[in-house]
């Protein structure tokens, strides 16, 4: 009998010392330290010989992560470039329209153009040289029954706050 509760006791100890919460609360206020999210920047044109799509190689996505892609456009009223979250559309005066948009798996995120007219008309503007951030969140609990982080994702800023990204460690492809 000693042996069976000896054995359930370690059982036990090692079962509720198994997980680790990184997690303090510092002079800030809370600072997670194990809740990872990342930024990919890529710049890439879209032609008709790539069907204005571009394929962009992911490492290291486990399958709870959740992809946000921003390009960067310009505020006028600001004078400054700004983080748009796509999908995003632009309408023309004309009439016509152009968007950006994009899908992903564990392995790549594939970013798009759409329109309502030939892409192959469109102005370079919006064709070459489209600067992109993806952003790589964790998308469930983190192993310790906690939820990642909530942001209001249409706001870069926002997102890079609420995640604790280290802008100085964005990974260009």
């Amino acid at each position: 009998m000693k042996k069976i509760l000896l054995l359930f006791a370690a059982m036990g100890a090692l079962t509720l010392t198994s997980c680790t919460n990184d997690d303090d609360i510092d002079s800030g206020g809370y600072v997670d330290n194990d809740t990872v999210a990342r930024v990919i920047q890529t710049t890439q044109s879209f032609n008709s010989g790539n069907d204005f799509a571009r394929l962009i190689d992911i490492d290291n996505m486990f399958p709870e992560d959740m992809v946000l892609v921003y390009r960067q456009g310009y505020d006028a009223t600001a004078n400054s470039n700004v983080w748009e979250l796509t999908p995003r559309n632009y309408n023309f005066d004309n009439g016509d329209v152009i968007g950006y948009d994009f899908n992903f798996t564990q392995a790549d995120v594939l970013i798009y153009m759409v329109a309502n007219f030939n892409l192959s008309d469109a102005s370079a503007a919006y064709t070459q040289n489209q600067v992109f951030r993806i952003v790589i969140i964790p998308g469930s609990p983190n192993g310790v029954g906690k939820m990642a982080p909530k942001a209001d994702f249409k706001d870069y800023k926002a997102v890079v706050k609420a995640y604790g990204i280290d802008e100085t460690k964005i990974i260009k492809k």
